[in-house]
């Protein structure tokens, strides 16, 4: 079983990018570029799961930015009832950051190539472990997190959608 999709088509951890507007230099954080900030909850009925996924049965996460960190609360319900609070607070310059509240993860770095693409990859003891790319929609109203191998970055099969709240 691959560990990077069994883990985050949720984390959006969450737990998820955008289509922004406005250029960002890399590190240079606000919020309209930066596509997973806003609250969103989980859309199961256009989240597609891979094989070995933690699935989950409902989930919502808020990121806003502070102090040029992109700080994160993502709250689970995986399918088995597990509920999971995970937080991170991270610049985008794929800096390691502490993550809390995900079993066998220890941090996460962000980067953004472009604005409207947000790039996340979580480890445990520095070993990338999972990750995702984000995109939001160009009017703002969903979010789309597709699973990447932590190490080449190219896709695999799930993509976990969210909508705005």
């Amino acid at each position: 079983m691959n560990r990077g999709t069994t883990r985050f088509s949720a984390a959006p951890l969450l737990l998820l990018g955008a289509v922004a507007v406005a250029a960002v230099q890399p590190g240079n954080v606000s919020a309209p570029t930066v596509p997973i900030v806003g609250q969103w909850r989980l859309n199961l009925s256009r989240t597609h799961y891979g094989t070995g996924v933690d699935v989950r049965r409902s989930e919502t996460f808020t990121c806003d930015i502070d102090r040029k960190l992109v700080r994160c609360v993502i709250r689970s319900v995986r399918q088995d009832g597990r509920k999971l609070t995970a937080q991170f607070a991270t610049p985008t310059d794929a800096s390691p950051a502490p993550v809390t509240g995900i079993p066998d993860i220890d941090s996460v770095s962000l980067s953004q190539p472009i604005p409207s693409l947000l790039d996340a990859t979580f480890s445990f003891r520095g070993k990338p472990v999972f990750a995702y790319r984000a995109y939001r929609s160009s009017d703002g109203a969903s979010l789309m997190i597709v699973s990447v191998d932590p190490i080449s970055h190219s896709a695999m099969t799930t993509v976990v959608v969210y909508d705005r709240q």
